[in-house]
């Protein structure tokens, strides 16, 4: 009986194994021919491979050839722009030559109208002289008429009363008689009338001083009206001057003011419109969109317009939170990327008809009524490593809300939205490497996962995408909305800035105002000169009129005595004359009856006074004839015409003057209208050359995505080729596994010995597939799985069958044991994992805590780099500095990569920093270490020879930075552009840097002590106010 059972038992095992060898056997043959397979599509992605990277690097040449060509387009772009400054700068430059010109003009324009107004003034005065001349000539010869006349009337007055010798005699005896009988007498009178002539003549003489006296009164006191009157002009027209000057100060300053702040505002606005278009060629804001993408845009702004219940494009209603997740968000979306949100089924209804209607593309439209979607299992948020559900990197609907004039920024959350982010995405994985995607979806538990660079794994094992040239054209989508808000920002500066008008009108008007306000102080300069002349001239006025008038209080009263003494001398002579007269007629009574004259001594008195009259008459009219000729030599001898040609000449001198300063002023003018249309010449230019550097820029950014584009492929053919060399090993790795579990179960199987005749690819022993049957060669390979399940149902049914034949009678106590172990393992395993998690709890809190150290750090220092280094590049020629910012590589993890410290210099390109100079890269270094300082700032600095690489100008910025924030109380404020003020110890050789410092510390060598000794010196006793 026990021979039967050995028997039957031997029967089955035998059966057992040839069942496993055929199964083996089959396993080979399969594996065989997918390694062939295998290494024929392998040879083939790398012929497609070799082919996509000859067109990438034609891609890339016609790229660097672009870029040359651009070079060379942005090289004439700035040699226009430096042409066009110099012009401007020239032209700035010329405009107070031209307000200098325009002054010089209107000053030779005065000259002339006052020179006209002196010459008028001197030929009519020359008229005046000619015709006083003709008048005293024609007085002369009426004079010179009267005095013939005179002549011949004395001649009349001695032809009267002829006496014969006897009377003659007679009457020359009674005169003698009457002139001894008179003659104490008359010498008494000749005495008077000496007298009286004197005191006539002195009298004469004060008269004429009196009048000469009151006259010169009288003509200053006209001088001083006139005086007064130009002074009051004067005064009010330089009252009226300061006046306008403190107007024009006024304006000027308001001026300066308004134009600071506009040049402050023109600054911000170029720095923000610089740094928006930074952004955008970040987010490739250039790039090509076409004709469909713009419909479809334009087709659901207006769904939105005319249906209330659309919200829009998935891609308008949300976005990723970082944008690393962008394509991986597009290829975990698909199709619902494009979607449109709607409230209602019906509302999707009418937009579908209404798009029908006007023959727009079509649009899937989800409907967050009716939409039904599964709920986020949580559990998924907790698993390990980098996954993460696809939803939670979603920023989901959100809506800004601006309020009190854009300054308060509200986000409005709908949450109903949830639904269509949800429905798109589902319960979707996103993680960073493929591995991990493989272990999550192709796990016990399958889930589907995607990858940050597109790779989409699904569940039922397929695993498809990458970075397609197509997915990564859909994932820039995500960067519309924001690109939007740029150019909208941008246009909106670019609005302000040309309200704002040009910096260079700016200071013309503040050239022409500084102009004026020049030309008013000249005028009052020139006033105030007058003023002192005309009061100097008051004072003398005044000292000579005071002078006049105590001469003329001096004269009065001796006139008046004399004429008190002449009238009594009068009185006196006619007394004598009486007398005399008495005497003289008793004496010639007899003789005046004999020769028929009543009285001969009044005869002789009237014929004496007569021809007395006669002299007098005659000597009044020499003298004036005397006086007019004197005056007609006088007026004859002035020399009115050399006045006359002197301002002739002066007025041709300034005509000349003003038409050299016109023709100066023209040519200026010319020059300036030359230059502006120079100037408009080069920005034509610059504006041509700009529009073929676009054109490049297009072209590059084409040739750019092509490359992309087969860079994308090159990687996905490097990821299938891979692929492929896995399956490889894969497949190797399987057949030798089973030739290992063929030899330990030392189970035969039929090998060719010779393996040359047979051409097997596949390394290791050649197995004879002959063996096998036709029906499992010709088999498909869909149908593998169910000859597999086949092969091991019959192993199964076998081994159950010897099992029940021959039951093993220690399996109860081996069971207990087995649990045993188990439950001592169990409870290891768990007191582990609890120590584990808590371990990895602690480590997290730890590594949370210093992650948000960092980034506290990293976001001040990186907030305040880019304007420390402004100001330690910013100069009168580049007034905006340079640029410089910090990146980090990982956003997520900063600490597995590097950060990058890009710093632009004022007019450079971009370029590494090891490209920079010595000199930028200190200034560079300088700019990181002192905002590193401004987070957490130390009690002072000592700076070795941080200038030994700079040259003067950077040395002298470097030193006014460190001078404003370490003195005149720098240390104690905060400073809002490049954080708290410091102390600082600096080493230096270099005396403009040492001569910004407060205190010098020398320090020299003591040959007599052998030892160093120092010298202090404080500057700041010496420093300016």
């Amino acid at each position: 009986m026990a021979g039967e059972v050995l028997k039957y038992l031997f029967v089955f095992s035998l059966a057992e194994i040839c069942e496993e060898r055929t199964f083996l056997v089959w396993q080979l043959f399969n594996i065989e021919n997918d390694y062939a397979k295998t290494i024929k599509d392998l040879e083939d992605e790398e012929k497609s491979r070799e082919g996509i990277v000859k067109e990438l690097e034609n891609f890339e040449n016609e790229a660097s050839k672009k870029k040359k060509e651009q070079a060379k387009y942005l090289k004439e772009i700035a040699l226009r722009e430096k042409r066009i400054a110099e012009k401007s700068n020239k032209l700035d430059k010329r405009q107070p030559e031209l307000l200098k010109l325009k002054e010089e003009m209107t000053r030779i324009y005065s000259k002339i109208k006052k020179g006209k107004k002196e010459l008028d003034k001197k030929e009519e005065e020359r008229s005046k002289n000619a015709a006083v001349i003709a008048e005293l000539q024609n007085d002369i010869q009426d004079l010179t008429g009267k005095v013939a006349d005179l002549q011949e009337k004395g001649r009349d007055v001695g032809d009267q009363l002829q006496l014969d010798g006897n009377d003659l005699e007679e009457y020359f005896r009674i005169k003698e008689e009457a002139g001894m009988k008179t003659a104490k007498l008359r010498e008494e009178k000749e005495l008077l009338d000496r007298q009286q002539h004197a005191n006539s003549e002195a009298q004469k003489n004060l008269e004429e001083n009196l009048q000469q006296l009151r006259n010169r009164e009288s003509e200053l006191n006209s001088q001083e009206e006139q005086m007064r009157t130009r002074l009051n002009k004067i005064l009010g027209n330089s009252t009226k001057n300061r006046n306008d000057r403190e107007n024009l100060k006024k304006e000027l300053r308001a001026m300066q003011d308004k134009h600071r702040d506009s040049k402050k505002k023109y600054e911000n606005l170029k720095l923000k419109i610089g740094e928006l278009e930074n952004q955008l060629r970040e987010l490739k804001a250039d790039r090509y969109e076409n004709e469909r993408d713009a419909k479809l845009s334009q087709a659901v702004e207006t769904l939105k317009r005319l249906f209330p219940g659309v919200h829009g494009r998935m891609t308008d209603l949300c976005r990723p939170t970082q944008k690393k997740y962008n394509l991986a968000v597009t290829v975990a979306m698909g199709k619902f990327m494009d979607a449109v949100v709607v409230d209602k089924e019906n509302t999707g209804k009418e937009c579908i008809k209404y798009l029908k209607d006007q023959r727009l593309p079509p649009q899937t439209f989800i409907p967050l009524e009716s939409v039904r979607v599964k709920p986020i299992m949580e559990r998924l948020r907790t698993l390990r490593g980098s996954a993460k559900l696809v939803f939670d990197v979603i920023q989901y609907p959100f809506s800004l809300v601006a309020a009190l004039k854009n300054l308060i920024l509200i986000c409005k959350f709908d949450p109903s939205l949830e639904t269509a982010i949800l429905f798109a995405v589902g319960n979707t994985l996103v993680c960073d490497e493929l591995e991990e995607a493989k272990k999550l979806s192709w796990g016990d538990d399958r889930f589907k996962v995607v990858t940050v660079d597109g790779i989409l794994l699904t569940k039922s094992g397929t695993m498809t995408g990458g970075t397609s040239g197509g997915m990564e054209a859909r994932s820039k989508q995500w960067d519309d909305k924001k690109i939007e808000g740029l150019n909208k920002k941008k246009e909106q500066y670019e609005s302000e800035l040309e309200e704002l008008g040009s910096i260079r009108d700016m200071h013309l008007k503040e050239s022409e105002a500084s102009g004026k306000i020049s030309g008013l102080e000249k005028k009052i300069q020139y006033a105030e000169i007058e003023k002192r002349s005309i009061e100097d001239k008051l004072s003398n006025l005044s000292q000579e009129k005071e002078t006049i008038k105590r001469r003329i209080e001096q004269i009065s009263p001796e006139l008046q005595k004399l004429n008190d003494d002449i009238n009594k001398k009068n009185a006196d002579i006619r007394k004598l004359e009486k007398r005399i007269n008495e005497i003289t007629d008793r004496i010639y009574r007899d003789f005046s009856k004999s020769v028929g004259v009543a009285n001969i001594r009044e005869y002789e008195e009237n014929r004496l006074k007569d021809a007395q009259n006669v002299a007098e008459e005659r000597l009044k009219l020499s003298s004036q004839l005397s006086k007019l000729k004197y005056q007609l030599e006088y007026e004859q001898n002035r020399d009115m015409s050399s006045r006359i040609q002197e301002l002739k000449s002066s007025l041709s001198a300034l005509e000349k003057d003003l038409k050299r300063v016109q023709e100066r002023e023209a040519e200026a003018k010319l020059e300036a209208e030359n230059a502006i249309e120079e100037i408009n010449q080069f920005k034509e230019e610059a504006k041509e050359w700009k529009s073929k550097s676009e054109d490049c820029e297009q072209e590059i950014q084409e040739w750019k995505k092509k490359a992309s584009a087969a860079t994308t492929n090159i990687s996905k053919l490097n990821r299938l080729i891979h692929s492929k060399e896995a399956q490889i090993d894969q497949l190797t790795a399987q057949k030798q596994e089973i030739l290992e579990k063929c030899e330990l179960e030392q189970i035969s199987l039929p090998i060719i010995q010779d393996p040359m005749d047979t051409g097997s690819s596949v390394p290791g022993p050649v197995i004879d597939f002959d063996q096998l049957s036709r029906a499992l060669k010709d088999r498909r390979h869909s149908d593998r799985d169910k000859i597999e399940v086949e092969f091991k149902q019959k192993m199964d049914a076998l081994i159950s069958e010897i099992e029940r034949t021959a039951p093993n009678l220690k399996a109860l106590d081996q069971y207990e044991a087995l649990r045993e172990k188990e439950r001592a393992v169990t409870e290891e395993f768990e007191a582990v994992r609890k120590e584990e998690r808590e371990k990895t709890e602690r480590f997290n809190e730890v590594k949370q805590r210093r992650y948000d150290l960092f980034l506290d750090a990293f976001n001040h220092i990186s907030g305040n780099i880019d304007k420390i280094y402004k100001q330690l590049t910013k100069s009168n020629t580049h007034p905006l500095g340079g640029t410089a910012y910090l990146n980090l590589e990982n956003d997520d993890d900063p600490f597995l990569h590097g950060i990058k410290y890009t710093a632009m210099p004022p007019t450079k390109r971009f370029r590494d920093m090891e490209q920079l100079s010595g000199g930028e890269k200190t200034v560079a270094a300088l700019a990181l270490l002192f905002s590193i300082h401004s987070y957490k700032p130390s009690p002072f600095f000592i700076l070795d020879e941080v200038d030994a690489a700079l040259d003067n100008l950077n040395v002298a910025k470097v030193a006014g930075f460190i001078r404003s924030k370490s003195c005149d109380g720098a240390r104690a404020s905060q400073d809002a552009d490049g954080g708290n003020g410091f102390q600082s110890i600096v080493i230096s050789l270099k005396d403009t840097f040492y001569d910004k410092a407060e205190a010098l510390v020398g320090v020299y060598r003591d040959s007599e002590r052998g030892c160093s000794r120092t010298l202090t010196f404080n500057l700041t006793n010496y420093r300016e106010a």
